[in-house]
C-alpha cells in the first residue's frame, strides 16, 4: 500500500503544472475584458442604446422671473439686450479630436472635470454637426466616469443664454441638465433622441444676472456636439435696436 510520503515528489511536479496552464488562461481573459471595455464610449465605436422615453423637463426657477425655451427663434424674439452675442467657434484652431483640458474664446471660458474632454471640430463627426458656421466644439465623456459637469465661466455677467445642442441622447438614458449660479436648474437637451439630433436650449433670467453655467450629464461614453451659443445682459427692455456680435464683431439684424 502506498504511504503519503510516496505522494510527496509528484505534488510539486503537479503544482507546476497547474500553475504553467492556468496564468495564460487568466491573460487572456483579461486582453477579452479590455477589448470590451474600449468598446464602452461611443467614439470608439460601441452601439449606441436603444431609444428611450424623455424623461421630465427639470425645471427649478421662478417662471414669473425665468423664461426657458426650446426654441430658436422664440428665444431671439424675447432677447431684450441691445448686443446679443453669438460664439460658433470660428476663429479657434480645428483639429477634430478631444485634445483640449480648455477652451478660451472671447468672453468666456470652457472646462470639464476629468480633462481632456474637449476639441473643436470643422467636420461632422460622430452624428454632432455645426449648426452656425463651419466649426463647433465636442464634448465627450470618454474616462466612463459621471456625472460629467462642463463648466462656461463668462468674464461678463450675462441674464441671457443660448445654445444648440447636437448628437445628445443616443447613447443612454439621462437628460442634460443646465444650471447657473443664480440658481437656475432646467433640461438643456433630452436624452432619447435618435443619432444625429439638433436641440435648441435657451434661458432669460429678468432679475438676476449670472456669470457661470454648468452642462451636466450621466450618460457614460456619451459624445455630443455644442454650437451656436447666445449670451448678454439687459437690466430692462431694449431703447435702441438689437444688434448681433459674432466673435468680436457686431452684426446688425
Amino acid at each position: 500500500m502506498l504511504g503519503i510520503s510516496d505522494f510527496r515528489p509528484i505534488v510539486p511536479r503537479l503544482l507546476t503544472v497547474l500553475c504553467v496552464v492556468s496564468i495564460p488562461l487568466v491573460s487572456a481573459d483579461l486582453r477579452a475584458i479590455e477589448r470590451t471595455t474600449r468598446a464602452w464610449t461611443e467614439t470608439s465605436g460601441a452601439i449606441p442604446a436603444p431609444a428611450v422615453p424623455p424623461q421630465p423637463a427639470i425645471k427649478s426657477f421662478n417662471p414669473k422671473e425665468t423664461s426657458v425655451f426650446t426654441d430658436q427663434e422664440a428665444f431671439l424674439n424675447a432677447v431684450t439686450c441691445r448686443t446679443l452675442s453669438l460664439e460658433s467657434f470660428e476663429d479657434l484652431a480645428a483639429f477634430n479630436q478631444i485634445n483640449s483640458s480648455v477652451v478660451s474664446v472671447a468672453d468666456f471660458t470652457v472646462t470639464t472635470d476629468n480633462p481632456p474632454r474637449l476639441g473643436i471640430w470643422n467636420q461632422r463627426y460622430q452624428g454632432a454637426f455645426a449648426t452656425d458656421g463651419n466649426q463647433w466644439m465636442g464634448i465627450e465623456e470618454n474616462q466612463l466616469i459621471v456625472p460629467q459637469v462642463t463648466t462656461l465661466s463668462f468674464d461678463v455677467l450675462i441674464n441671457h443664454f443660448g445654445l444648440y445642442v447636437t448628437d445628445y441622447g443616443d447613447f443612454g438614458d439621462g437628460n442634460l441638465i443646465f444650471a447657473s449660479d443664480a440658481g437656475d436648474e432646467a433640461t438643456a437637451a433630452f436624452s432619447g433622441e435618435p443619432s444625429s439630433n439638433r436641440q435648441f436650449f435657451g434661458i432669460i433670467n429678468s432679475s438676476k444676472g449670472f456669470r457661470t453655467v454648468t452642462l451636466t450629464h450621466s450618460l457614460e461614453g456619451e459624445f455630443y456636439g455644442v454650437d451656436e451659443i447666445y449670451y448678454c445682459w439687459a437690466a430692462g427692455p431694449p431703447d435702441a435696436p438689437i444688434s448681433r456680435r459674432s466673435s468680436g464683431r457686431v452684426i446688425p439684424d
